[in-house]
């Protein structure tokens, strides 16, 4: 008589973590399995916390799970690795489900997966490592990357940028701020969406930001019947302060120099009025549809979508009113959404840099004297935030910092002479960092 099967959204997470691990985005990968799995919306939701959890809180499982294994756990098979991280993630961190349940649904999980063999040893260490735990670190770097789940690099690049605040940003990275969307402005506004929202059963609460809703229970956003009609579109708070720190205004030529996935640029065109000129740039050709798509559903039609690489300059690009720089960066602010980001090396960061710095130079060589740069990353490393301005605004004297964004709207943040960094702790929204540059002649 053959195993029975385990409850499906146990062996989707498992694939979907044997997946990333063959180096998959866990967003994309998951997605991907979601929408072929035909569960039910609350199993869907059961296997996209395992996934994200158990990716999240790897390095601390691995840690814990390590004394009881008689070979390192990347030696085991990876569905049995697999197995062992779910089971100890849901009897740590998942009150709703009952100890004996996650040891024997994982217990279930290897033989389901052709590995019948491993059952025994699952079932003795998910038991044994869930006991008391003292473990001892060498440092402070270590302590923080194994109990919150982050690689050394990480750790220590957040311990000497903010110091005794690490650990708190760090116990935020486990929070993931509430979704919020930026209302279509050229086809509603806020007060006739929330009422739509709240007959579709979403609750919809108003933001200190113009135009930007915070949803509670919106599940599906993209089933909602207002989504399809592009009444609105979902974009974090304070990326939509990106685009209101640019102030573009009907009329007008703006550039967005790294586009995709194209939120920002929605709300740019939006705040035009869809009147004028927008050119939405990305280096990338494969991610151009989705900006398009973005813009077919909310109904905008003065942008043009191209693909071009923002480390260029482009003299096609001359006398813009208004330049958007949200460069790429280490991703540090959004780890709560991106659990991969966690166990990053950084050894990409000097290159990265230089890119940052490229794209910057690009985009002001592009504004007009008298026009408006914002320079964003969803990052909280100033390496890649205050020190890639400073050093720019070093070199050209046409150039000076201006205080864009309301008072209100940056409690919480951190306020370098204008230079907004919103801190997970203590701003309660993403990571992100906003410097807004006037070009004087």
């Amino acid at each position: 008589m053959s195993a029975r099967r385990p409850p499906q959204p146990r062996r989707l997470a498992a694939q979907a973590l044997i997946r990333v691990e063959r180096g998959g985005y866990a967003n994309l990968v998951l997605a991907g399995l979601l929408r072929e799995s035909g569960l039910a919306p609350r199993e869907r939701a059961f296997a996209a916390r395992l996934t994200y959890g158990t990716l999240e809180r790897l390095r601390t499982l691995d840690a814990r799970l390590a004394p009881f294994l008689k070979k390192p756990i990347a030696a085991l098979d990876p569905e049995v690795r697999a197995a062992l991280r779910m089971g100890l993630y849901q009897m740590l961190y998942m009150d709703s489900v009952p100890a004996a349940a996650a040891v024997s649904e994982s217990v279930k999980l290897p033989r389901a997966l052709g590995k019948r063999s491993a059952a025994g040893m699952v079932n003795a260490v998910l038991r044994r490592a869930a006991g008391r735990w003292e473990p001892a670190f060498a440092d402070e770097a270590e302590r923080l990357g194994v109990l919150y789940s982050v690689s050394d690099p990480v750790a220590k690049l957040l311990l000497d940028s903010w110091g005794e605040r690490a650990q708190g940003i760090l116990e935020a990275s486990f929070r993931t701020p509430p979704m919020t969307v930026r209302v279509n402005t050229l086809k509603t506004d806020a007060g006739t969406l929330a009422r739509l929202l709240e007959q579709q059963g979403v609750r919809a609460e108003q933001t200190p930001v113009e135009n930007a809703l915070l949803l509670r229970g919106a599940g599906e956003v993209t089933a909602l019947e207002s989504f399809q009609q592009g009444l609105f579109h979902v974009q974090g708070l304070v990326s939509q302060m990106a685009a209101a720190a640019l102030a573009p205004e009907p009329g007008q030529r703006v550039l967005d120099l790294c586009a995709a996935p194209g939120g920002k640029s929605a709300t740019i065109a939006q705040r035009m009025e869809d009147r004028g000129a927008l050119y939405s740039c990305d280096a990338a050709e494969s991610r151009l549809p989705l900006i398009r798509s973005l813009f077919a559903r909310l109904g905008i039609h003065c942008a043009e979508v191209l693909c071009r690489d923002g480390t260029r300059a482009d003299p096609a690009f001359a006398g813009m009113d208004r330049v958007l720089c949200d460069v790429p960066c280490s991703g540090l602010g959004v780890i709560a959404k991106k659990p991969d980001i966690r166990y990053k090396d950084l050894a990409e960061l000097p290159k990265l840099i230089q890119t940052q710095r490229e794209i910057l130079e690009n985009g002001a060589a592009a504004l007009r004297g008298g026009g408006r740069l914002v320079y964003s990353t969803c990052t909280i490393n100033p390496a890649e935030n205050e020190r890639v301005v400073l050093d720019f605004l070093a070199q050209h004297q046409e150039f000076r910092l201006l205080r864009a964004l309301p008072e209100e709207w940056t409690r919480g943040a951190q306020d370098h002479d204008g230079m907004i960094t919103f801190l997970p702790d203590t701003a309660h929204t993403d990571g992100f960092f906003v410097a807004t540059l006037e070009r004087l002649w």
